[in-house]
């Protein structure tokens, strides 16, 4: 690292400025003390008068300045000048008057850093003054940096040393145009243009003469935006002919059309401009000054439609970009160009339409290329289907390059990612073209096989199709079988055995609505089977044990429709859940008796005459027609209900809280109230679960006290 001054310069001239400051108010404050302590005793400390200023306090301000008027050297002696501005309000009417005197010593320093620095605190002690207008002065001072500068020979090559100069004077310069141009009047910008060189007269605010880009550059950014709308295409030639070193000449260019974006002139005006920035950027072989051009004007071009324009500075992106690999920095601004195209666009099927943004989408990469098809993804999810067979094709490669690059993303890229890839897939909708949306499902299968988000929205829309496939007069039965198998295949795939639970209930209800009884017996005990070894997988979060219980207890409700198997027995399923109360450790006592009691009260609906609904398609199989008059249907249901009645009190007496042992209980009686016809034995089971309740709750306690009336009145009844 380079420590010479010049690159530690703005560093010490902070500090130097800062202790000059101090110096400055203390000699200031004494000056004061001298006066106000004087025979007169006059209170100056709002309204400093030479009048009024005692000769002690002058003499003290002209012994100070007397110093300073001797030191030999000309930048400490105006910097101390200017730090002790204000005491020239003791000795003067208008102390702001020596402004112009030093102003005029700066133009003794002959180097570029120095002067500007210098004019800088002149600008900063200037403002002490709040009574004087310094625009005037600055504008001399900025004008006199420009013949520095101009002296570096900045037009025909810059050295490393040039750079650096324009590198430490440019902070300057921006402070001094600020100052310039602040709470300027309307009135008085054309006089400070003429000042600075930039206009012939308060009409012709800018002459087609070349000018010191850095200074234009940070004028430009100050100026009203009504100056600059309404002078665009003078502005422009201003610009074209202000090619120095100074500045990148293209950073005006565009902060002219980021300042016309606030503005937007005239369309007669605006279209005489976007034919000059079109011949302008012609001219730039580099991509990179290409595209930050572009990027300003772009918005004047989408917000009016002018398609011709778009079509054009798209062909000269892709044309510089054959042959060669883009840059970080070129692929940032090309992804500001796509994502303001894609923003500005209603259709999305507009933006694949446009010349070459599919091409120049393919040669972006990184970073900038999945911010882009996060873009174009949220823009096509967002409205209604998605049914153009050549749209989803270019949504599914973007989404596959999107997955490629997933490892290498943050957090928050993967999972917006995901979630947006998963939208697509459920947003994809071939109408009638059943056969080629399955084969949209199974293609997506295996290219998005590590999104687990992405797998259960395909299970979903191939359940979706299978139902789809099964209405109207032309029902498809081969068609369904293959929705129901590429489910079936998928699930097994999901890592989430919540989910997977989940989707194998779900889809079995479709393979019953859709008649394929076998394809739903074989799902649903699918899911039960890997509930053996869902306690074997560590790490369990206690939402996720929840969601399961939820979804064992959702199961019961489909068994009453679901068609008995009377090979592997009516309660096969009831049985083989009720096997996992000795293999699952995370089945507490809790979920194991309102398990018990939902396989109690799924029997006693089973052996109704007529069950309280039914699956439309499969109405004449429902248990209620295959099983009438069968006792050993009935032998099956009294024989599931007792082993779950025997461990019920057991269940009960294992919770370790009392309050929740004594609900428990409560729950557990009323269960058995109102699913079965009370007997001595039932009786026996609910005198033990009300003891058990009493002894956890009290005999106060309102649930209990209800139950109890309940059990009594219903037993009288019976």
């Amino acid at each position: 690292m380079d420590t010479s001054v010049s690159y530690f310069y703005p560093t010490l001239f902070v500090v130097a400025t800062d202790i000059m400051d101090t110096l400055g108010d203390m000699v200031w404050e004494r000056i004061k003390h001298i006066s106000e302590h004087a025979e007169d005793q006059i209170d100056i400390s709002n309204n400093v008068e030479p009048t009024t200023t005692c000769n002690d306090a002058k003499e003290t301000c002209i012994n100070w300045f007397c110093k300073i008027a001797s030191i030999q050297e000309l930048l400490p002696r105006i910097y101390l000048e200017l730090a002790l501005l204000p005491c020239w309000s003791f000795l003067a009417k208008e102390p702001a008057d020596n402004l112009q005197r030093l102003k005029l010593m700066t133009r003794g320093l002959a180097d570029p850093v120095a002067s500007a620095y210098c004019h800088l605190y002149m600008a900063h002690c200037a403002e002490k003054l709040a009574t004087y207008d310094a625009g005037r002065i600055l504008t001399a001072g900025i004008n006199d940096i420009k013949v520095l500068l101009m002296q570096q020979d900045i037009c025909k090559s810059i050295s490393e040393n040039q750079k650096m100069i324009i590198n430490l004077v440019e902070s300057p310069i921006e402070y001094l145009v600020k100052c310039i141009f602040k709470d300027i009047y309307q009135g008085n910008i054309g006089n400070a243009l003429m000042e600075l060189g930039l206009g012939r007269s308060t009409t012709e605010l800018f002459v087609n003469t070349p000018h010191v880009s850095v200074v234009l550059y940070h004028v430009l950014g100050e100026l009203p935006v009504e100056v600059v709308s309404a002078n665009a295409v003078d502005i422009l030639r201003l610009i074209d002919c202000s090619n120095d070193y100074t500045f990148d000449q293209c950073l005006n260019y565009r902060l002219l059309g980021l300042r016309l974006c606030e503005k937007v002139p005239p369309i007669s005006t605006l279209t005489l401009l976007l034919d000059k920035v079109k011949d302008v950027v012609s001219s730039y072989d580099e991509l990179d000054g290409y595209l930050i051009i572009v990027d300003a004007y772009l918005e004047l071009v989408l917000a009016h439609h002018m398609d011709k324009y778009l079509n054009a500075l798209l062909k000269g992106i892709y044309e510089r970009t054959q042959g060669r690999k883009m840059t970080e920095k070129e692929l940032t601004n090309l992804q500001s160009i796509f994502v303001r195209l894609i923003s500005n666009s209603e259709d999305l099927e507009d933006v694949f339409a446009v010349n070459h943004f599919v091409d120049l989408l393919d040669v972006m990469h990184g970073s900038p290329r999945n911010v882009v098809s996060v873009h174009i993804l949220s823009k096509a999810t967002r409205n209604d289907n998605i049914s153009n067979p050549a749209t989803i094709q270019q949504l599914f490669e973007i989404s596959q390059s999107l997955h490629s690059s997933i490892a290498f993303a943050n957090a928050h890229i993967s999972q917006q990612a995901a979630y947006l890839i998963s939208h697509f897939v459920r947003k994809v909708d071939y109408g009638p073209m059943i056969d080629q949306h399955l084969a949209f499902l199974i293609e997506c299968r295996t290219a998005f096989a590590c999104l687990h988000e992405v797998q259960e929205s395909l299970i979903r829309s191939s359940n979706a199709l299978a139902i789809k496939g099964n209405k109207g007069a032309r029902k498809n039965p081969s068609f369904v079988k293959s929705c129901i198998s590429y489910t079936e295949v998928t699930i097994s795939a999901v890592v989430v055995w919540s989910s997977r639970l989940r989707l194998y209930i779900e889809t079995a209800e479709v393979a019953l609505l859709v008649g394929l009884v076998s394809h739903a017996e074989e799902l649903i005990f699918s899911g039960i089977s890997g509930l053996q070894s869902y306690d074997s997988t560590n790490g369990h979060k206690q939402s996720g044990v929840e969601e399961v219980f939820s979804l064992i207890l959702k199961l019961f409700g489909l068994l009453v429709v679901f068609p008995g198997d009377t090979e592997r027995g009516v309660t096969s399923i009831q049985n083989s859940i009720l096997a996992l109360f000795n293999t699952a450790s995370w089945i507490t006592p809790t979920m194991k008796s309102k398990i018990a009691c939902s396989i109690c009260a799924l029997s006693s609906t089973l052996t109704q005459n007529k069950l309280p609904y039914h699956v439309l398609s499969l109405e004449s199989f429902s248990n209620d027609k295959l099983f009438i008059g069968n006792q050993c249907y009935v032998k099956e249901l009294v024989s599931v209900s007792e082993t779950a009645l025997q461990n019920i009190i057991g269940f009960v007496e294992q919770e370790p809280s009392r309050a929740a042992r004594g609900t428990m209980a409560l729950d557990a009686c009323n269960s058995i109230v109102l699913s079965f016809k009370m007997n001595a034995e039932l009786l026996k089971v609910c005198d033990r679960l009300m003891e058990i309740a009493r002894s956890c709750l009290g005999e106060r306690n309102s649930y209990l006290q209800n139950t109890s009336k309940y059990l009594r009145r219903t037993c009288s009844l019976q």
